[in-house]
């Protein structure tokens, strides 16, 4: 069936049909129902392309998911704190606690210093090997429970940047962060 036929069709059922009488019958009918025809088609293909589109944003993992806002933070907190590079030449470190029954400590330590600064890079390269007996002294000198914490954990952080920076000639670092901290039973 060629396109010209499929719309002739579509003539015949809106035409107009003369009864035996001469009277004109089914023209609202035939109007009514292209109506009807073409308002289903348009309605058809708007739910086709809606739905091609959910299921692409589905699949593209955008969605419709809405981000909500942490309760508690504000906009001073969020600028607070300062884009650093990060030194991670120190590698994983492990030892054991003060404690009478000893405590094995696993932690994956990363120095940071302001951006773009060659000379604490290079003195942070240079200290390597002093930096990790500072930090490895530090940890076997306390108690598990001193190393156990969010308190304990900012306060280590904080000695640990005094301890470096005493070390350091040339600049200072800022902070202290880790990828691992264990404290475990050996």
């Amino acid at each position: 069936m060629s396109d010209n036929e499929l719309f002739d069709a579509d003539e015949e059922v809106g035409g107009e049909e003369i009864a035996s009488g001469g009277k004109k019958i089914g023209f609202i009918p035939g109007l009514a129902i292209q109506i009807l025809k073409w308002t289903g088609i348009v309605l058809g293909a708007v739910i086709f392309v809606v739905t091609i589109v959910m299921v692409t944003l589905h699949l593209l993992g955008d969605g419709l998911t809405t981000q909500t806002r942490v309760p508690g933070e504000s906009e001073a907190y969020e600028d607070s704190r300062p884009v650093l590079d990060w030194y991670s030449g120190i590698g994983e470190l492990r030892g054991q606690t003060a404690d009478e029954t000893r405590h094995t400590f696993i932690i994956n330590p990363h120095i940071g210093y302001d951006v773009d600064n060659r000379a604490v890079q290079n003195e942070l390269i240079q200290r390597n090997i002093q930096i990790r007996e500072e930090i490895l002294l530090y940890f076997s000198s306390r108690r598990a429970n001193e190393l156990l914490g969010i308190e304990n954990r900012t306060r280590i952080k904080n000695d640990l940047v005094t301890r470096i920076n005493n070390l350091m000639a040339t600049g200072r670092i800022r902070d202290v962060a880790f990828d691992s901290f264990q404290v475990v039973d050996f």
